[in-house]
């Protein structure tokens, strides 16, 4: 019997962060599973056997989306009752509040998946909030399973709500498309994701400009979107050491952080990072880069590595600098080291896994 499973998510396909999302998609039908993802994409770009892609509307004013999807949502399984038998529902907590109750009521067996914790601050953040720990309430209480991305966040999740059984899902990569690549001649860092004011990436420029004044010669890359894309792209006009580029294909991407020597995560100590599994530590690491960036719980590794190296917010460019004049760029020697520890700890296949295991298991035990 081929199991269903039914993903219903927040999460636009265009979405930064849809990565991991795809890419278990993508794991559950290349292991035999068919998979429905509802979700507020008009289009889907994922055309596989045993794919559907139910589009749904969604609100465009901030703070109401996920509301009005879930609405939606529970409204088409009114018209759509799939059978309990071989199926299962993965929920983001976004919109599970709304959708919960009528799985219960149709028999379908459901796990909750979160893959971030509330971002937003002020009035909005706390609603968050208060959504996100009563649907993990909610969960413990139903004896219902859940999926975060770290230990870091895995202990949150128990610390803040008592629920304790919960499947870790880190963010992993695609080691045949991010690999090791012929070198820049210049030792160059490089940063890729959001480009926003509040994940650093003004650190990671003052510590290539103090590492120029100091004699080092060091370039830096910075590719992605942001609400400080237009300043950067404005510090990058006036300087020859300091590249801004848009957002691009993930083959683009991969090519262009192979050729770098060292991945920046400079993200600061904030709860949203600390309880992450960033996908461009993954990424850095499967294309051989060795890492630089804020020692918190959300980027250390488990075990430490010569190629590696976190610090202190407060000591970030001092040890930075350091760590800046001890490099040699013609020395790849923790090259191979990188990727073998990639291929062994970061592929999508072991995070693939762990969430069959976690079906298996909620149709095994429901």
């Amino acid at each position: 019997m081929i199991m269903k499973v039914l993903w219903f998510t927040a999460r636009s396909f265009s979405d930064l962060c849809s990565t991991t999302q795809q890419a278990l998609i993508f794991g559950l039908l290349d292991n035999g599973f068919e998979v429905q993802l509802i979700n507020g994409d008009q289009r889907s770009p994922t055309q596989q056997e045993g794919f559907y892609h139910v589009p749904l509307a969604t609100s465009s004013r901030r703070g109401f989306q996920s509301s009005t999807l879930a609405k939606n949502m529970v409204a088409w399984l009114k018209e759509n009752p799939t059978g309990p038998s071989g199926s299962v529902a993965l929920v983001e907590w976004r919109v599970a509040s709304k959708i919960t109750p009528i799985l219960n009521k149709l028999g379908i067996r459901w796990i909750l998946i979160d893959r971030s914790p509330p971002a937003d601050n002020g009035a909005l953040g706390w609603l968050q909030w208060s959504v996100w720990k009563r649907v993990w309430n909610q969960a413990r209480k139903q004896g219902r399973l859940g999926c975060v991305v770290s230990l870091a966040h895995q202990r949150f999740v128990d610390e803040k709500t008592g629920h304790k059984d919960t499947v870790i899902l880190p963010a992993g990569v695609d080691l045949e498309l991010f690999k090791p690549r012929e070198k820049h001649d210049t030792l160059t860092l490089v940063y890729h994701g959001r480009l926003d004011r509040h994940r650093g990436i003004m650190a990671a420029i003052m510590l290539v400009h103090k590492a120029r004044q100091d004699g080092i010669k060091v370039n830096l890359k910075l590719i992605g979107e942001g609400n400080a894309f237009q300043n950067l792209e404005a510090i990058a006009s006036e300087s020859t050491y300091i590249e801004v580029r848009p957002k691009a294909k993930q083959t683009r991407v991969a090519e262009e952080i192979g050729a770098c020597h060292i991945g920046l995560l400079p993200m600061p100590e904030r709860k949203v990072w600390t309880l992450a599994s960033p996908l461009k530590r993954s990424e850095y690491l499967a294309a051989g880069l060795c890492v630089f960036g804020v020692d918190h719980g959300g980027h250390r590794l488990k075990e430490q590595k010569p190629w590696f190296v976190l610090a202190k917010q407060e000591d970030f460019h001092s040890v930075g600098l350091d760590y800046l004049r001890g490099f040699n760029s013609a020395d790849n020697v923790h090259q191979n080291e990188v990727r073998e520890f990639a291929e062994q700890h970061l592929g999508w296949s072991i995070c693939t896994s762990s969430l069959i295991q976690a079906i298996q298991r909620t149709m095994r035990d429901s």
